[in-house]
């Protein structure tokens, strides 16, 4: 198979200006660009997963599929994984979106529908596999993830996969009746399914720096990842924007700030990505801020060195790799910037 994913972003443009006639600044992460050196081989072999499932019968829905370019972003979100475990995040990057298009195609303006299937795939959180495609490759897909794993990251991980799946209801009663979401509920809402808490809990395990629940409770790192939610709903949103307006969908971040505040789309732009950068710069603030907590220099070096490790390499990859990713996939893109 031709290899339709480049490992190199192009710089990204942002279709507003900052009121002095030039680009508004896009925040870019100072972290480093990193990607697995598996990404290629897991490129070759990464559809055998989705068709297992009976999904991509059709060369248009794996020419749909590819375009995604989803081991591209699996190899930045988990660069040190190799082999079965870089496999299993692009398998899950892979059900997230089949999953997406499954609500935007079939499921998603029915709350009913989408509760049922919510219940169907949350089956799987416990290893059980219903017949129904979705949920059983997120049955196989979790079962994978949770092998010879420690109890609290499981129970940790449960409760983060059934937020994602339970909010996606409300994402439906939105559409059904045709209401967009107020800002606070979208964010309230959107902050689960973005997606982002289970991609972290995949990094912990595919970066071995798996934190005990005293850790993962410790208030700089909830900050942190309450940042790193918030930068990528922001990125996500301006870099969906077009499509999403095309496509009469009324909730995305920069549109519902034109509607809070009665303001210009480019207006609303900006104010976005200056949510993006503030979000970078608390991020960054708690960061700094974690090892000199009181609650820190208590911990031995063995445990310090944990948590250095899990800010390297399941937040801040997180976040580069989501940013990287954005600004090179055509997921996003209209049918005519695609076409040009």
């Amino acid at each position: 198979m031709t290899s339709t994913a480049e490992a190199t972003m192009p710089a990204p443009a942002i279709a507003t200006e900052d009121g002095s006639g030039s680009p508004a600044p896009v925040p870019v992460p100072s972290f480093p660009r990193r990607i697995s050196t598996d990404f290629r081989p897991a490129h070759e072999r990464h559809l055998a997963w989705p068709k297992s499932f009976g999904f991509l019968s059709s060369q248009e829905e794996e020419a749909h599929h590819l375009k995604g370019q989803f081991p591209l972003i699996a190899a930045m979100f988990y660069p040190n994984a190799t082999g079965d475990g870089l496999d299993l995040g692009v398998d899950q990057q892979s059900w997230y979106f089949l999953f997406d298009d499954a609500l935007d195609e079939r499921w998603g303006r029915s709350p009913e529908r989408v509760r049922h299937l919510v219940g169907l795939v949350k089956e799987g959180i416990g290893g059980e596999a219903s017949p129904l495609p979705l949920a059983a490759a997120f049955a196989d897909m979790r079962r994978r993830s949770c092998r010879d794993m420690p109890e609290d990251w499981i129970q940790r991980s449960a409760a983060h996969w059934s937020s994602y799946l339970d909010h996606h209801v409300h994402e439906a009663l939105s559409r059904q009746t045709g209401t967009p979401m107020p800002l606070s509920t979208y964010l309230r809402v959107r902050r689960h399914t973005i997606g982002v808490a289970p991609v972290i809990d995949l990094a912990e395990r595919l970066s071995s720096c798996v934190l005990p629940d005293h850790l993962y409770a410790l208030p700089h790192l909830s900050v942190m990842r309450e940042m790193t939610k918030t930068f990528i709903i922001c990125d996500n949103d301006i870099v969906s924007l077009d499509k999403d307006a095309a496509s009469g969908e009324r909730n995305n971040l920069v549109l519902c700030l034109e509607r809070e505040y009665g303001i210009s789309r480019p207006e609303a732009i900006e104010k976005t990505l200056r949510r993006q950068d503030e979000a970078l710069e608390l991020f960054t603030g708690a960061h700094r801020a974690l090892l000199g907590a009181t609650a820190t220099r208590r911990l031995g070096p063995a445990e310090r060195d944990l948590l250095r490790r899990y800010c390297t390499e399941a937040l801040q990859t997180t976040i580069r790799g989501a940013y990287d990713w954005h600004h090179a996939s055509t997921r996003y893109r209209t049918v005519e910037e695609h076409a040009a």
